[in-house]
């Protein structure tokens, strides 16, 4: 991000380049983003019903169907860029248009290399490897910053282009090698595929095309209505988002690659009371990880996207407060967004995806049309806002659906964490505020967090909250490793 706003600031070179990213991201996530996300549940299920060697012969069809379909979705691209483009971007003109049209070919066949990426995680996931994907997705990330650096002088925004196809690459590659080394006998049974045998994902994705599909059709209405509030928009949204994206994305795939797998064991075992003890474990984590993003950018946004962006030859101060006010919008929208995932990965590893796409599907319909009615009235604002009253209503309802009767008892646990959430935004607002600014970004910000962090380790102590019990084990392992340490010398 950093980088991003040093090199091509909030300029139409990098709105050009979210939008042509952004399409590739929309039709890949549309087709085959709710068989990724429901991958792993079902083949857990399907492993425990048929066993391994059918399974696998599933996903060896799975794998070829997606190359197929995959491949001619970016001939797609290639046939009809022109048409794509204007839907993306309304307010350019023809030379825009032109430049935005080369922007999406250079973009269309990461679809492959991605997708492939993210069914090879799947795989690893399902059985049980968790850290080296996540390492993967770092070392891609590390050397597509690298890339960045060394080529946005030379070749401009394409340097953006050049080093995400670099670090895609390096995934896939990494990846593969992993399911080579942890021996996953994919090809194992030779070569022979049954096309129709990766019926079994579809149709348990199948509910979660509607949501997905809808979804994606918000992102380009963003997009689209983004670039009719004027230059620069696109990006500045981008940038917002970022900083509450980033982190709850980490948390959605903690979730997806760890959550859903355990509840999926539980469910197929019939363990309620264990499926209850996991849940309630990941739900009041996720809470505190919340709780510290939206202290942190009510606190200290203007301070934080100042030290990351702020560059005098592209990032104009405007921009940066800009900025600034919309995160803080945002952040407030990753606590019903989480409220919204958990609950919903709780139904699908239970067989209930359908009530989980239902109520995903009216977020994105309530969104869409909210979108339309306000953005003359409210600006960029509009966008935050909506997520906010969309996904509040589908949370709601998820919640009553959850699966086995304690809802009661996550009632009193989800009371709980929004009085320490409350408590710690408030209390640290108000204490931060006798902080003086002229002491400059880096100290104000590092003073802030140290009075957000004792907050949230002071509440947990007042409010009882169970992760105490951490905190005092981690502290009395570290007293005894001091312990230790000082007998030896």
């Amino acid at each position: 991000m950093s980088l991003a706003a040093k090199y091509f600031g909030v300029s139409l070179d990098r709105d050009m380049w979210l939008i042509a990213l952004n399409c590739i991201v929309v039709v890949n996530l549309a087709v085959w983003g709710p068989m990724n996300e429901t991958f792993r549940a079902k083949f857990i299920i399907l492993r425990e019903e048929q066993g391994e060697k059918r399974v696998l012969e599933r996903v060896r069809s799975l794998l070829v169907v997606t190359l197929g379909v995959t491949v001619v979705l970016i001939s797609c691209l290639f046939a009809f860029p022109y048409p794509i483009a204007r839907v993306l971007a309304p307010a350019y003109g023809q030379e825009q248009i032109t430049a935005l049209v080369l922007m999406l070919l250079v973009v269309a066949p990461s679809l492959l290399f991605d997708q492939f990426s993210q069914l090879g995680i799947s795989i690893l996931n399902a059985y049980n490897s968790f850290f080296v994907p996540e390492i993967s997705n770092c070392v891609a990330a590390l050397v597509n910053v690298v890339s960045m650096v060394l080529l946005a002088p030379h070749i401009g925004i394409y340097a953006l282009a050049v080093s995400y196809y670099i670090g895609l690459l390096l995934m896939l590659s990494l990846v593969a090698y992993e399911v080579y080394l942890r021996k996953v006998p994919i090809f194992s049974g030779g070569i022979k595929i049954r096309l129709w045998d990766f019926k079994p994902f579809l149709i348990y994705a199948l509910p979660f095309f509607i949501p997905y599909f809808f979804i994606q059709v918000n992102f380009l209405v963003e997009k689209s209505l983004g670039n009719l509030l004027g230059e620069g928009m696109v990006s500045i949204l981008d940038y917002s988002r970022k900083f509450v994206d980033i982190p709850i994305n980490v948390l959605t795939s903690v979730l997806l690659t760890m959550l859903v797998p355990v509840l999926s064991s539980r469910f197929a075992k019939r363990d309620p009371v264990g499926f209850l003890a996991d849940f309630k474990q990941i739900y009041q984590f996720g809470f505190l990880i919340v709780t510290a993003l939206i202290a942190l950018l009510c606190t200290s946004a203007e301070e934080l996207i100042g030290i990351i962006l702020y560059h005098k030859e592209q990032m104009s101060f405007e921009a940066i407060l800009k900025i600034s006010d919309l995160a803080i919008y945002y952040a407030w929208s990753a606590l019903v967004n989480f409220f919204y995932i958990i609950f919903g990965l709780a139904l699908l590893a239970t067989n209930k995806g359908k009530i989980y796409a239902f109520f995903g599907v009216l977020a994105q319909l309530i969104m869409i049309g909210l979108n339309f009615l306000y953005y003359q009235t409210f600006g960029v604002y509009t966008f935050p806002l909506t997520f906010i009253v969309a996904h509040s209503v589908s949370a709601a309802a998820l919640f009553v659906y959850f699966p086995y009767p304690h809802r009661r008892s996550l009632f009193a646990v989800t009371l709980k964490y929004l009085i320490y959430l409350a408590t710690v935004v408030v209390g640290s607002y108000l204490l931060t505020g006798l902080i003086p600014h002229s002491v400059g970004n880096y100290m104000v910000f590092i003073t802030n967090g140290s009075i957000i962090l004792i907050s949230m380790l002071t509440l947990l102590f007042i409010l009882r909250l169970e992760e105490r019990l951490f905190v005092v084990q981690y502290w009395q392992k570290a007293v005894g490793l001091i312990q230790k340490s000082r007998s030896r010398k």
